[in-house]
């Protein structure tokens, strides 16, 4: 068992929220920690997407066209024919 320090006015709303839902307090404590973890994973994912975004150098009003030309071109590839 593990025990962390929460504020008093923290304890008395989850007792609150746990006897009204029939639930422990130590369960919506595990859902909202785990709720807090699978969110900071998903922004940290974004925040990686973003910044691999900033590094590619495609500014945010690219075509899609002229991305992928730019794209094929890099490759070797013919351009494409409209």
């Amino acid at each position: 068992m593990t025990s962390v320090q929460v504020p008093d006015e923290t304890v008395a709303q989850l007792q609150r929220v746990a006897q009204a839902e029939g639930r422990s307090v130590d369960e919506l404590v595990g859902e909202g920690l785990a709720a807090y973890l699978a969110s900071r994973g998903k922004l940290d994912a974004l925040r990686v997407a973003i910044d691999e975004g900033d590094a590619s150098g495609v500014a945010e009003d690219s075509s899609l066209a002229g991305i992928l030309a730019e794209a094929r071109v890099r490759r070797g590839q013919p351009p494409s024919k409209p």
